[in-house]
């Protein structure tokens, strides 16, 4: 996937001085930077299983977010944070958990994509 985050410092800037939206799936984290592109990053603790869990987390969190990424304005970085409770949930639940944060961000309009 292109436009990702992969710089620590990224990462940490989005933890310290991003904004933050909590629901009971994830966590987003997101800032404005200053460049013309969006870029996401995805993180999954290893306290929420092994490998195989954490990548089926991480592709529900990246196709949950593809699905509004067109309509997400240019020049943001985001960071998902994935809790406990999204490794035993169902893609449906993942989809609006990304759909709520972005519109409690601001950075997507609810009418066009409820």
């Amino acid at each position: 996937m292109k436009n990702t985050i992969k710089e620590n410092r990224d990462f940490r800037f989005a933890y310290k001085r991003g904004k933050k939206i909590v629901t009971p799936y994830i966590v987003m984290h997101y800032y404005k930077n200053r460049t013309d592109t969006t870029k996401i990053g995805i993180t999954v603790s290893t306290s929420i299983g092994k490998a195989h869990t954490r990548n089926r987390v991480k592709r529900l969190v990246r196709e949950a977010y593809r699905m509004y990424s067109g309509s997400v304005p240019n020049g943001y970085n985001i960071v998902w944070v994935s809790r406990s409770k999204t490794a035993f949930s169902s893609f449906e639940d993942v989809r609006k958990s990304v759909l709520t944060c972005l519109i409690q961000a601001g950075l997507l309009d609810d009418a066009k994509n409820g």
